[in-house]
């Protein structure tokens, strides 16, 4: 992921809390890992990502391709893929529906083609 965003020149900005959730550790790192994969994979050269983490939710939001109003309520669906420009599977945003349903919180997306998009996993 590091080179990634060293290749691409993508600046990330944190604002983090300390925050604990019941949760299996592992499958928390792989719905974070996941989201922040696409707002690398699916960013711009030179582009930003902002990571707000706080006792109501995580929110990753990143300046890439965006994804367009129609698409937005069709990316949880297992292999749904709207941008063959990189690689994957179409199962990432599948997965953190997934373990985000298991502990009963909600995933949200908000994007715009060309802009962005931001994903919001509320608790």
């Amino acid at each position: 992921m590091g080179l990634h965003l060293e290749s691409k020149k993508i600046e990330v900005s944190c604002n983090l809390d300390n925050v604990e959730l019941l949760a299996e550790k592992a499958l928390l790192e792989r719905m974070i890992d996941n989201i922040l994969s696409n707002a690398i994979k699916y960013n711009r050269v030179g582009g930003k990502i902002d990571i707000e983490l706080n006792h109501e939710f995580l929110k990753i939001g990143d300046t890439g391709v965006g994804i367009s109003k129609d698409e937005i309520e069709l990316v949880f669906e297992r292999y749904r893929r709207f941008n063959s420009s990189e690689g994957g599977f179409g199962i990432g945003l599948n997965i953190v529906y997934s373990i985000a349903k298991k502990y009963n919180y909600t995933v949200e997306i908000e994007s715009e083609k060309s802009i962005g998009t931001k994903v919001w996993v509320r608790w």
